[in-house]
């Protein structure tokens, strides 16, 4: 990869670039809209693969990791980014979190809020990641802070006081190439004898890249012994995800559920899974965006979500129906019943895949530049 010298230098600092991340994924679309714009981009990151960022047409710069774990790990990342772009002195610096910056924070997730949802009380003192982000947004050295939801500005505007004007709510995007009914449903029926799903059984699946507390799976699984118990021998159940299954295996056994459950770790074809679903249902606790939520309604796969779920934002009007609240397992079996029962999925799978065509990655990509050209008019 070449680069004009004298283009203007733009830096991503991100602690890890890995492809399998959301957050990862949104730093190379960044990198991509960059480009497009004339920087030079460079991504400053403990770990991550030279090729991915290449592929993105930035620059990887390693920085050296702290090796113990605790608060100081994320400070010191914030310092060796700091003092190499006092070195390099970019025109731009967009931070993940972890790095204050000038320009934009672009962040993932609400650790507070997600510590009351799922556990019920506040985090510790001198919590690794809210150390962090309580400093980088008390700071308000940003002109922008970047979210993924309505959910996570609210939560942003209560907690520290942030301006709704330097609130930009940003929805990740999709890949269309990848994330469309065409190519989900391709070989669908051999999919689903590959699953060992039965012709005329629903296949009810939550699909996610891990943290299965988060994802409320305990609640899936009490979903899927109701509707077990509704209709005896009509469903089974799929989830895909990198986390310990073993106590919702059990969960799962104790109903008398095993024969009925799949479980899978993340794997790269997972559009094929899609297409296997009857019904996508992410009951989370806390989703601060889910993109798997927009990846199966983009491969026309109709989807139940929960209140507490960035991508239901989405479905806000015409089909407020599909949104949940996370602890409302009766109210989710009820739903996927009569979704299942009306024999209306696919149709409602077509107009969702209608409803998310402006969130793919091109359309994204344009949003992202759009802020960026604001941003560099602003540094003048």
């Amino acid at each position: 990869m070449t680069d004009d010298s004298q283009a203007p230098l733009a830096v991503i600092a991100i602690r890890q670039v890995e492809k399998s991340t959301g957050a990862s994924r949104n730093a190379f679309e960044q990198a991509r809209a960059l480009r497009t714009l004339g920087y030079r981009v460079v991504i400053l990151a403990e770990r991550g693969r030279q090729a991915l960022a290449e592929g993105a047409g930035a620059r990887l710069v390693r920085l050296w990791r702290w090796p113990l774990k605790g608060p100081f790990r994320r400070f010191w990342f914030n310092r060796r980014v700091t003092a190499w772009c006092r070195r390099h002195a970019p025109a731009l610096l967009i931070s993940h979190g972890d790095v204050e910056t000038p320009d934009t924070v672009y962040m993932h997730n609400c650790v507070h809020l997600a510590s009351q949802l799922i556990h019920g009380r506040e985090l510790p003192a001198g919590h690794e990641v809210a150390a962090i982000h309580d400093h980088v947004l008390s700071g308000g050295r940003f002109r922008q802070v970047a979210v993924n939801s309505r959910l996570m500005a609210e939560e942003f505007q209560r907690r520290y006081a942030i301006d709704p004007a330097k609130i930009e709510i940003s929805y990740p995007g999709y890949d269309p190439e990848v994330f469309n009914p065409d190519r989900a449903r391709a070989g669908r029926d051999e999919r689903r004898r590959e699953l060992g799903v039965a012709p005329g059984t629903a296949l009810i699946g939550l699909i996610t890249s891990g943290n299965f507390p988060k994802r409320n799976v305990a609640g899936f699984v009490e979903m899927a012994a109701a509707l077990e118990a509704r209709r005896p021998g009509h469903y089974h159940f799929l989830v895909v995800g990198k986390d310990d299954a073993t106590p919702y295996q059990r969960q799962a056994a104790q109903a008398g559920l095993s024969e009925r459950f799949l479980w899978r770790s993340t794997i790269s074809d997972v559009e094929t899974l899609y297409g296997a679903l009857d019904l996508f249902v992410l009951p989370a606790h806390i989703e601060e965006f889910g993109r798997v939520s927009l990846e199966a309604m983009a491969c026309a796969t109709p989807v139940l979500l929960s209140r507490t779920t960035g991508a239901a934002e989405l479905l806000e009007g015409e089909h407020a129906d599909l949104i949940i609240d996370s602890h409302d397992t009766q109210g989710f079996v009820m739903r996927i019943d009569a979704l299942i029962a009306s024999g209306e999925g696919e149709a409602l799978g077509q107009r969702l895949a209608s409803l998310v065509t402006p969130y793919s990655y091109a359309c994204q990509t344009e949003k992202l530049k759009s802020s960026f050209s604001k941003i560099r008019e602003k540094r003048g």
